[in-house]
């Protein structure tokens, strides 16, 4: 009989557990679309909503009336700008100095210790509480200052943790400031339910007791979604004390929810989310939820939550890492698995056809068949091999022919230096000798001929292509089949031969000229001067 209770309620448990898992997945999921929809569904109109205060101020020209216009965007942008909300409240300070009413005066301090507060600026805090005189606040607003300072206070203890001196004055004054809002507040407010929560808490940071009082809170008091955000961020840090992970993450995604909804960037929930799903090895959203916390804290520009984001973000970003890698690792490890598998399958194929082939009777004669077959084959490779080295050998052999031509004209044009020398020493007879059957210029445009003919045998396409990168009205028209010099001048680059030195020799050119005839050549082109070139470079053979 008991061993039947046990296996039900283990049972029963294993039942709640995948329904809370499955619940926490569910919101998990509505938190990842409440950040993709946040900045058109609750930060535009909010920025809206800001735009036409601001517009109202403008028109403003009573100091009351300015005043609490000024009160009022100080606390829009409280949780949402702290530079925005500290500028207000600075103008709120100077508006109640020119009225000299010393009532919105401590009020205006009390928005200054806000910001300050929210930014870890506790030096400058403390000074505000100094300055505020509590007791000409009105109740309400009394109350407000009294959670303040506490909230500071809190702030400022969790500063200097393990300090256990500084951590007791801290704590001491904060339950004053709760046993002063308890004295004040309306025992069935929301005011005076947060203090008692936040005055247990200072016994015991983590209970059932505060997670009930915090459950309460929502239940009987009608909250905000920035109210409901801290309640429920309390919950979720009292479950995750307490050792219950899943509960933890449940209401600390609920108050990341109602971060966003209320436009809260001064927030923790993020950034507390991120940890747990760290926990739990969901990288993916722990990176998402830290880098929407970063964003939040560069954008209120809270220097207090960047330090607390960069002590969990290493963290992530190495298990991240890690994540990756061991994903590498196994993509490797599967493609080794698919290669081993494809090996095997082709082993098997082959094997199968080869035992096919030794039942059937015309095995001798598929195998004579296939050597013929290979052996074709491979003829036909040695023929393929041979034509591509006659290719190359041709071309070779053109570019070679191009030098003797060279080489050739260079003798001639020697020749002939040395001819007007004698000439100058009235050496006939030896100038004779040295002119007869020269023909340089036949002998020039014979080799022009003779390269323009083999070169366009190998680059039958060369013209067409070239006419390709030039403007219509400078496309090129061969002429008895004889190319234009700036064309030779490419065609030897198409060859290899790139030395603008070698292209003037062949071409019976100063260097200059060479560098000339391209510049104009490619002022004449569809595309960029720089990648011309290269272009024609790339010219296939056909």
């Amino acid at each position: 009989m008991v061993r039947k209770v046990t296996v039900l309620v283990l049972l029963l448990w294993s039942f709640a557990a995948a329904r809370a898992a499955a619940s926490l997945d569910s919101l998990l999921n509505a938190l990842d679309y409440e950040i993709g929809i946040a900045k058109a569904a609750y930060i535009e109109p909010k920025e809206a909503m800001l735009e036409n205060l601001r517009n109202i101020l403008e028109g403003v020209d009573n100091d009351k009336e300015r005043f609490e216009l000024l009160r009022r965007l100080h606390q829009e942008y409280l949780y949402f700008q702290y530079d925005t909300a500290y500028n207000y409240a600075r103008r709120m300070e100077r508006t109640a100095m020119r009225m000299g009413d010393s009532v919105r005066i401590s009020m205006a301090r009390m928005a200054l210790l806000e910001c300050f507060s929210s930014v870890g600026f506790f030096q400058e805090a403390e000074k505000m509480v100094e300055s505020i005189d509590i007791d000409l606040l009105p109740p309400k607003e009394r109350i407000d200052c009294y959670l303040d300072i506490a909230k500071l206070l809190q702030n400022m203890e969790s500063y200097v943790a393990g300090s256990d001196d500084l951590v007791r004055k801290y704590t001491e004054r904060r339950r004053r400031c709760y046993n002063a809002v308890l004295a004040l507040a309306d025992p069935d407010s929301y005011s005076y339910a947060m203090a008692r929560v936040e005055k247990a808490r200072i016994s015991r940071y983590a209970s059932p007791e505060a997670i009930t009082m915090c459950k309460n809170i929502l239940e009987r008091h009608k909250t905000d979604a920035h109210q409901k955000a801290i309640n429920y961020s309390t919950i979720g840090l009292s479950y995750a004390i307490l050792g219950n992970p899943d509960s933890a993450a449940y209401y600390i995604t609920l108050s990341a929810i109602n971060d966003i909804r209320s436009n809260t960037r001064e927030t923790t929930a993020a950034k507390d989310l991120a940890g747990i799903m760290l926990r739990r090895g969901d990288i993916e959203r722990a990176n998402r939820y830290i880098n929407c916390a970063l964003s939040d804290a560069e954008t209120y520009n809270s220097r207090l939550r960047k330090v607390e984001i960069n002590t969990i973000m290493p963290l992530i970003e190495t298990a991240r890492h890690n994540q990756i890698s061991l994903r590498q690792k196994q993509l490797i490890g599967v493609a080794i698995a698919i290669t081993l598998l494809l090996a095997l399958t082709a082993f098997l194929f082959f094997k199968l056809k080869k035992r096919n082939r030794i039942l059937t009777q015309m095995h001798l004669e598929n195998r004579e068949k296939a050597q013929a077959l290979e052996e074709s084959n491979t003829a036909l490779a040695e023929a393929i091999t041979d034509l591509e080295e006659a290719k190359e050998i041709k071309d070779q052999y053109i570019i070679q022919s191009l030098y003797s031509n060279t080489d050739f004209v260079n003798e001639v044009e020697e020749k002939t230096k040395r001819a007007l020398l004698k000439l100058k020493s009235k050496q006939y007879a030896e100038v004779t000798g040295i002119l007869s059957d020269m023909g340089v210029r036949r002998e020039q445009e014979r080799m022009y001929s003779a390269f323009d003919n083999a070169f366009l045998k190998l680059f039958p396409n060369f013209i067409d292509e070239l006419n390709r990168l030039m403007q219509p009205q400078h496309r090129i028209f061969l002429i008895d089949g004889k190319l234009p010099t700036e064309v030779r001048i490419f065609a030897l680059m198409r060859l290899g031969i790139d030395s603008p030195v070698q292209i003037a020799q062949y071409l019976c050119l100063s260097v200059n000229t060479v560098y000339v005839y391209k510049a104009k050549f490619k002022a004449k082109a569809t595309v960029d001067k720089n990648e011309f070139d290269r272009l024609v470079m790339s010219i296939p053979k056909p």
